[in-house]
């Protein structure tokens, strides 16, 4: 890209693929840009972009075609890694002024190239640090920043990729799932806790989405079928045991629950029908499973009993899937007696 008026000619561009009505217009303007995406001798264009582009909808073309890039193993280890630093220190300087949609898929990108990168280079997975390191900072939006690189980079990890043989991709994922996993559930707790109440809805949204997130991992290498009612067992590692022994944690997401909106309180419900749903085989000694199940049914009765935001379709749901699993997962004698 020579010049400044080539820039603002592929703006206007931007703006057709995105937003124009017309889909002869949008046709068009595809099948002009396409070539970023496609060609790699584009990949430095992509980066003027980005440095230049005064538009949300120029951004939004270079991070997506640098998404589709960087899913091409052609490229080099060291445009890789170049492209890696780059969108890292481009999050941290310019990602609080974004619109949320281009902060969103720059960290796709971030996420993507990891886990395209993680077993070529121990470098990729410094973004597990790089993440804790928004988090360390003053700004909210920084805050919210690295929990989103966190929360999507569990959902890289967890999803399988059509540009990526299964076999490596549940390689990386059991390799990602020991490593960085837990410490990233906790992460979350601990956020769930500094966050519920009195910060934007988002500050409290991505909190408990990234827990979900945790709690949803493929622990096996089998994916849940979250279609049926009857899915299955959730195989937490025991190196868990300790932090689902510790009472805060089941209770972190009844008080989530009962402070928040229908919108975050449904995805609370989610998180308890996982634990709800753990392996009974975690719990050792019998008291400690004990324990656990009593603080589940402790919250579960209250909400029972109080009937709090049972009115909303979701919730009432995902309360329903929450006694099924205390009817599939223990023992209903063990259940009473709790």
């Amino acid at each position: 890209m020579s010049s400044m008026e080539s820039l603002a000619q592929l703006e206007v561009l931007c703006e057709k693929l995105y937003n124009s009505r017309d889909s002869a217009e949008r046709a068009h303007a595809e099948s002009t840009l396409k070539c970023f995406s496609e060609n790699s001798d584009y990949i430095s264009q992509c980066q003027y972009i980005l440095d230049n582009a005064s538009t949300p909808y120029a951004l939004m073309l270079a991070s997506t075609s640098l998404v589709k890039q960087v899913s091409d193993r052609s490229l080099s280890l060291q445009l890789r890694l170049d492209i890696r630093n780059y969108v890292m220190n481009y999050l941290a300087a310019r990602g609080p002024k974004l619109q949320n949609f281009v902060t969103i898929s720059l960290i796709q990108l971030a996420c993507r190239i990891t886990k395209f990168g993680w077993f070529d280079d121990d470098r990729f997975r410094e973004i597990f640090k790089e993440a804790t390191d928004f988090l360390a900072l003053a700004s909210q939006d920084h805050y919210l920043i690295g929990l989103k690189i966190l929360n999507f980079l569990v959902m890289e990890m967890n999803q399988a990729n059509s540009a990526m043989p299964l076999t490596l991709h549940r390689k990386i994922a059991t390799s990602f799932k020991d490593q960085f996993l837990l410490q990233i559930f906790q992460i979350s707790l601990t956020s769930l806790h500094q966050l519920k109440s009195e910060v934007p809805d988002e500050l409290r949204r991505v909190p408990i989405s990234l827990a979900l997130r945790c709690l949803s991992f493929d622990f096996v290498g089998s994916p849940v079928d979250e279609s049926s009612e009857e899915f299955g067992t959730v195989q937490l590692p025991a190196s868990w045991r300790p932090l689902l022994q510790d009472p805060s944690t089941v209770q972190i997401f009844f008080d989530y629950y009962k402070v928040n909106d229908t919108s975050i309180s449904k995805e609370a419900l989610e998180s308890l029908v996982r634990l709800a749903s753990v392996r009974r085989s975690l719990f050792v000694e019998d008291p400690a499973r004990s324990q656990f199940l009593s603080h589940l049914m402790s919250g579960t009765r209250e909400i029972l009993q109080t009937g709090q935001g049972l009115a909303d379709h979701g919730n009432y749901h995902e309360f329903c899937r929450l006694l099924g699993r205390f009817k599939v997962n223990y023992q209903v004698i063990r259940a009473s007696e709790c």
